[in-house]
C-alpha cells in the first residue's frame, strides 16, 4: 500500500519546502497532538491522545502495541487515515517539496487482510493449480519487469513497466533466497516465501520511508535472521529508512534503538533501553490477569492415520513417505522451515488437497476419523475439523456489510462460510440450543472481557460486523469459529499473527484450561516454541518437516 493513495486525502502537509534530500534533521516531526478518526469532532475521545514524536535519521524505531488494534492506529496515523489535531505543518520534514509522497512513503502490512470488499475465494485451488490463472509464476505476478519477452506473457495482467533497478533485484533476490522460486506458480509458495517476496517488492519500489508491520511473523528462524540483516543494512544507509511494527510478544531486534509503545491510547516514545522496562511491565500486567490452568490430557481413538503418504507436482516431491498417527487428546507442535511442506500437509488433513484422494495404493493409505479419505465427502471433513490458517483468514468473506461476529462463529459448526438459520447456528432443532450455548461460551471466554483494557459486553461485541474489527479482533473471532463446535481435530496454523499479547495469553489460557477436551486432537503450527499453549508437562509432542520428510522430535 502506498501512502494515502487509497484514502485520497492529505490531512496535513507531509513534506517540507526544500530540495529533494535529507534537508531536515527529522524523518518524522509530530508536535503534541490528539489523534481522531475522520468524522469525529474535537470534543470526542481521541483514539490516541497527547502524541509527541520525532524521528531522526540515525535512529532505528519499532512500534509495539499492548492492546487490540493499537499498533495499527500508529500506521493509520502515519499513512493519513486518521486526523491530527492540531494539524502538524510538516509531518515528514525530510521530504522535499517536489518529493512525491505516493512513492516516497510505503506501508507493507503482514497482519493479513482486514478491509471489506470481497467474498470468499477458493484458497484450496493453490494445491492443484486447477485454474489457468493459478499457474502464473511469482515472476509473472509480482516481478514482470524481469521477464525478458513481455510480449509472450500478454495474458498476465502487467503493470506499466517501470525502470526497475536490476542490480538491486539481483542482489536482494539472492539474499532473500527467492531466485529458485521465481518461476514456480505463486499459489504453491508457502506463507513465509510469499512474505519474503512482498518485502522484495517493497524494497524495489525504493521508498524513502518504508513502514513494515509484522514482517517477521511466519518466518522461520533462519529467514528471520536473513530479513533482519537485510533491513538493518538498508536502514543504516537510509535507503530506505525503515520503521518496524512488532507484536508485544515479539523480541525487539538488536539494531532497533528506539521504541514507540502504544498502551491504552497513550504513546510512550524513547530510547530502547529506557522503554524495555515499560514494555515488560505492560506484558506482566496483562499476564497477571489470568493464571495458568494446566490439565493433563488423555489419548484415545485414532483421528488421523497416514502411512507412506506422498505428494508430488510432476518431478518435484513435496511430501515424502509421511507416517503420522494422531489420536484423541494428543497435542502436536508442527514446525519446519518455509517451503518445507507444512501448508501441503495441512491441506491433506483438511481434505482440500486433490492428492488426498489418491493415497490408497498398496503402499500408502490415508484415513480420517476411522474412514479412508476417499470415502469421505470434503464437506463432511470440514464439518469435523476446526481450522484457522493464514489462507482461511485471507479468504473468509468480508463483503460489506458482511456477517456479524455471532454469525461468523456460527459457521464453525458446519465448516461453511455462510450463516445458516434464524439464529445463525444452523443444524437440527435438537442441536440449536447447545450451539447457541457454545457461541455464548466462547464469547465469554475469548471475547473483549478476556483481553481488552476497556471491554464491552460480549453481547454487544457479538453484534459487530467482522469487517469493522481490527485485524487482531478478526483473528480471535475466527479462532472462536475454529473452537466453538469442539470438533475432534483442531488445526491452528500461525494463528497469533496480528493478535496482541493480551489476546494470545487469553487464547492460551482458554486452550490450556479446558477450551479443548480430551476427545479432541490439536495441531499447532508455529516457528516459535513460546507460541504453543502446551509443553512437555501436558504431553506435547513435537514434529518437524524438513524437505518433505516428517521427523519426530523427542
Amino acid at each position: 500500500m502506498t501512502l494515502w493513495r487509497a484514502a485520497g486525502r492529505f490531512p496535513f502537509n507531509p513534506i517540507s519546502s526544500s530540495r529533494r534530500c535529507y534537508t531536515s534533521p527529522f524523518i518524522l516531526a509530530l508536535p503534541k497532538a490528539d489523534i481522531y478518526r475522520f468524522g469525529d469532532a474535537n470534543r470526542a475521545t481521541p483514539v490516541l491522545h497527547s502524541v509527541e514524536w520525532t524521528i531522526e535519521p540515525h535512529e532505528s524505531w519499532a512500534v509495539v502495541g499492548s492492546g487490540s488494534g493499537e499498533k495499527s492506529l500508529i500506521f493509520d496515523l502515519l499513512t493519513g487515515h486518521l486526523r491530527v489535531h492540531p494539524p502538524p505543518g510538516q509531518l515528514y520534514p525530510f521530504l522535499a517539496a517536489n518529493g512525491d509522497p505516493y512513492s516516497c512513503i510505503s506501508l507493507v502490512s503482514f497482519a493479513n487482510r482486514r478491509a471489506a470488499g470481497g467474498a470468499f475465494y477458493d484458497f484450496s485451488a493453490r494445491y492443484g493449480a486447477v485454474r489457468e490463472e493459478d499457474r502464473y509464476t511469482l515472476r509473472q505476478t509480482m516481478f514482470p519487469e524481469t521477464i525478458h519477452d513481455l510480449k509472450a506473457h500478454t495474458r498476465v495482467a502487467l503493470e506499466e513497466k517501470s525502470t526497475m533497478d536490476m542490480a538491486l533485484f539481483d542482489e536482494l533476490v539472492d539474499k532473500l533466497q527467492l531466485r529458485d522460486l521465481m518461476d514456480l506458480p505463486r499459489v504453491v509458495l508457502s506463507n513465509g516465501q510469499t512474505r519474503r517476496a512482498r518485502i522484495l517488492k517493497a524494497l524495489l519500489g525504493k521508498p524513502r520511508l518504508l513502514l513494515l508491520d509484522e514482517p517477521l511473523t511466519g518466518l522461520d528462524a533462519a529467514n528471520r535472521s536473513t530479513v533482519l540483516s537485510i533491513l538493518h543494512h538498508l536502514h543504516q544507509k537510509n535507503d530506505p529508512h525503515i520503521l518496524l511494527g512488532l507484536r508485544s510478544q515479539d523480541s525487539v531486534p538488536g539494531w532497533i534503538t528506539h521504541l514507540a509503545l502504544v498502551d491504552n491510547g497513550a504513546v510512550h516514545v524513547g530510547p530502547k533501553a529506557s522503554m524495555l522496562p515499560h514494555k515488560t511491565r505492560m506484558q506482566e500486567a496483562a499476564a497477571r490477569r489470568a493464571e495458568s490452568r494446566i490439565s493433563p490430557t488423555q489419548t484415545g481413538d485414532v483421528v488421523v492415520e497416514m502411512k507412506d503418504v506422498n505428494v508430488a507436482y510432476g518431478p518435484r516431491q513435496v511430501l515424502k513417505n509421511i507416517n503420522w498417527t494422531i489420536r484423541q487428546g494428543e497435542r502436536y507442535h508442527l514446525r519446519g522451515t518455509n517451503g518445507s511442506g507444512k501448508t501441503t500437509l495441512l491441506a491433506l488433513l483438511t481434505g482440500d488437497h486433490p492428492q488426498s484422494y489418491t493415497q490408497r495404493s498398496n503402499s500408502s493409505s490415508f484415513s480420517l476419523f476411522g474412514s479412508p479419505r476417499h470415502k469421505l465427502p470434503t464437506p463432511t471433513i470440514h464439518s469435523r475439523i476446526g481450522v484457522l490458517t493464514p489462507e482461511l483468514f485471507d479468504a473468509f468473506p468480508r463483503r460489506s456489510p458482511g456477517m456479524t461476529v455471532w454469525e461468523v462463529i456460527g459457521t464453525g459448526f458446519d465448516g461453511g462460510y455462510v450463516s445458516r438459520g434464524e439464529d445463525g447456528v444452523g443444524g437440527a432443532e435438537e442441536e440449536r440450543s447447545w450451539r447457541v450455548d457454545r457461541i455464548n461460551a466462547v464469547l465469554d471466554a475469548l471475547g473483549p472481557a478476556a483481553w481488552s483494557v476497556s471491554p464491552i459486553p460480549a453481547s454487544e461485541f457479538a453484534k459487530r460486523r467482522l469487517v469493522s474489527l481490527p485485524v487482531g479482533e478478526q483473528r480471535i473471532v475466527l479462532l472462536m469459529r475454529a473452537l466453538v463446535a469442539r470438533h475432534p481435530l483442531i488445526l491452528l496454523d500461525e494463528v497469533w499473527s496480528g493478535m496482541d499479547g493480551q489476546m494470545v495469553r487469553a487464547a492460551h489460557d482458554y486452550l490450556r484450561g479446558g477450551g479443548v477436551g480430551d476427545h479432541q486432537a490439536v495441531v499447532v503450527v508455529t516457528h516459535i516454541e513460546d507460541e504453543v499453549p502446551w509443553d512437555e508437562r501436558d504431553g506435547l509432542r513435537r514434529v518437524e518437516l524438513q524437505d518433505g520428510v516428517l521427523r519426530f522430535c523427542g
